[in-house]
């Protein structure tokens, strides 16, 4: 069943919020006492999918309208 362009529209808020909180964690993990590597290396990797599951709904919505 297709995605409402509401759920989508709202989606896509989401997953933008989601991914400036991880720009936020991943500032502060660099910039903080003692950087911890691997807590930053997944942070990443969270931020890189968040990153392309926005695209791919951008992509969609375009291709909608």
């Amino acid at each position: 069943m297709p995605q409402s362009r509401a759920d989508s529209v709202l989606t896509l808020e989401e997953l933008r919020r989601q991914h400036r909180l991880l720009d936020a964690q991943i500032d502060h993990a660099e910039n903080g006492p003692g950087q911890a590597s691997p807590q930053i290396k997944e942070l990443k990797r969270r931020r890189l999918e968040l990153r392309d599951r926005i695209v791919r709904l951008e992509q969609g919505a375009s291709g909608r309208g």
